[in-house]
Parts: structure tokens; C-alpha cells; sequence
């Protein structure tokens, strides 16, 4: 099986990208998140990282850029999302779809209320018809079991005081992470096919998981996530696949299993990976 692996867009799907993936053979499309999330959105992501960090209360978007331009930049997210997807779609192969912490629209989160799929995300999806979202759910394909896990997620660096002063409700947090693991593991023991590929937005815990940008008051931290590592050493599926990390792209393992950070899609990367019948896994990078 070949597989064209893509994510982290930010709204732009560059047009060498297109032509680049036009020139390649292969059966299904992985797409990893982060199709919404434009570059302007930056400046207050980091601010509440630095608020947070100090221990400071956030501000709310609307006052950070003024209600205005607050209005314009949701606009603009929405149509470069939309516009992404519709690219996604046009590749005319089967694509199955996680999404990121920069896609709030798209999906709903089973646990955090603010974060629901939109009626106007739901009918704009049904219109792609080679699209499958895949959020805390699973498909299969080829013989193969694809379990999708996307979506926000607290990453480890928040629980730690030293590196942050938060004034959330930590107690709720950790119970919703806990919630999160049971509900990935739950999934998982459904998945009846022996072989499985994980399909995350987020890198698992100890693998292209370390920020390494000196804006963001968590460089040097990991934007990983244990559950995820757990359920890879339990289950060993035969590859996973994750983004979020626009520091990184290729192909290394953790505990025995390859896993595949295509790289920033908004750069121009992609890749293409094959998993042949023994179950031996390579990767092309595409930029």
C-alpha cells in the first residue's frame, strides 16, 4: 500500500505542492490537521502562552485584535480552510482525515463543550465526497484498521508549575486527559484487524515532540503525548502518523514502529510511504 501523507497547511496549499503529489503513485491519502490556523492567528497564540507561563489571565481574541479585525481574521480562516480541503478532495484519491488543534470548526471534541462541529463545517464536508473524517473513530482500509485521533490536546508542558503559573482548572484537565486515553484504548479494542495504523495530529510522547522556537515560551518543552506512546508499545501497529510539529519531517522509531511526521504541508512537504506485504515501511519525502 502507498500512502501520500499530508498535514499542517495553515490554510495554504502551495501550488509546487500540487504538482508534486500530481507526479505520484499512490492508493490513499493520510491527511494529518491543521488545515485552518493562518499565520495571523500567531501573535495571540503566543501571547496567551506567555500569559499563561507567568500566570497571568488570557485574552479573550476580540480584545487582543479588536473586534473588527477579530471578524476578519474568522472569515479568512474559514475560506483558506475551506479552500484546503477542497484541494484535498481534488487529489481524487481516498483520503482519511484527522484534525488539529488549529481546525475548532471542523470537529467536536468529546470533552471540551467549546469545541463543536459547526453546522456549516458539517454541510460543507458532506460535499467532499472523497474525504472520511476520521476524529476518534476508525476505518478500514486494505486490510488495515486506521485508528484517527486529532483534535486540541493539553500537551505535558502544561501540567508542569514550573513552566506554568495556570489559573485553569488543572484537576479538570488531567480528568479530561485521562477521559481521552480511555477513550483511544477503547477504540483500540475494537479494532478487530490485527493490523492497525494510527493516524494522530499530535506526535506521540519521545518522538518529533520537542518545540524547538525560541518565540514560543515553551521551547524546549514536548508537545507530545503519553497515551499515545502507551498505545503504540501495547499495540504495535504497523506505522503511525502524526503532524502538529512544523519543526520536523521524516521517519524514526519508537518502540519498534515507524513513525512518520510528513512535515509542513504550508511549506510545500509532504511524503509518500509504503507499507509492503511483510510489512516493511519506507519513506519519500516531497518537497
Amino acid at each position: 500500500m502507498k500512502i501520500l501523507a499530508i498535514g499542517d497547511f495553515q490554510g495554504v496549499f502551495p501550488k509546487k505542492l500540487k504538482e508534486r503529489i500530481k507526479k505520484e503513485d499512490f492508493d490513499v491519502v493520510f491527511a494529518l490537521g491543521d488545515y485552518a490556523g493562518i499565520e495571523e492567528w500567531k501573535p495571540f497564540i503566543i501571547d496567551v502562552f506567555k500569559r499563561l507561563k507567568k500566570g497571568k489571565e488570557r485574552i479573550p481574541p476580540e480584545e487582543f485584535f479588536g473586534e473588527k479585525m477579530f471578524k476578519e481574521l474568522l472569515k479568512r480562516d474559514w475560506a483558506a480552510a475551506k479552500n484546503v480541503l477542497r484541494e484535498i478532495n481534488k487529489i481524487g484519491k481516498p483520503v482519511y482525515a484527522v484534525f488539529g488543534n488549529g481546525d475548532d470548526e471542523f470537529y467536536s471534541h468529546p470533552y471540551y463543550g467549546f469545541q463543536k462541529r459547526s453546522k456549516r463545517a458539517r454541510d460543507f464536508l458532506k460535499t467532499l465526497k472523497n474525504v472520511k473524517a476520521l476524529n476518534y473513530s476508525k476505518a478500514s482500509f486494505k486490510g488495515f484498521d486506521l485508528i484517527g485521533f486529532g483534535g486540541y490536546m493539553d500537551i505535558e508542558a502544561y501540567f508542569k508549575k514550573k513552566t506554568f503559573k495556570v489559573k485553569d482548572d488543572i484537576r479538570k484537565r488531567k480528568k479530561i486527559k485521562r477521559d481521552m486515553s480511555k477513550r483511544l484504548f477503547s477504540l483500540l479494542k475494537k479494532s478487530k484487524k490485527q493490523k492497525k495504523i494510527f493516524l494522530f495530529h499530535y506526535p506521540p510522547y519521545g518522538i518529533f515532540d520537542i518545540i524547538q522556537d525560541k518565540r514560543n515560551p515553551m521551547d524546549g518543552e514536548s508537545a507530545g503525548v503519553k497515551f499515545y506512546s502507551k498505545a503504540i508499545r501495547k499495540y504495535k501497529p504497523a506505522a503511525v502518523f502524526c503532524g502538529h510539529m512544523h519543526e520536523y519531517s521524516g521517519m524514526k522509531n519508537l518502540h519498534k514502529v515507524p513513525v512518520i511526521n510528513p512535515g509542513d504541508g504550508e511549506k510545500g512537504k509532504a511524503a509518500i510511504v509504503e507499507i509492503s506485504d511483510n510489512g516493511k515501511v519506507s519513506f519519500k519525502k516531497l518537497n
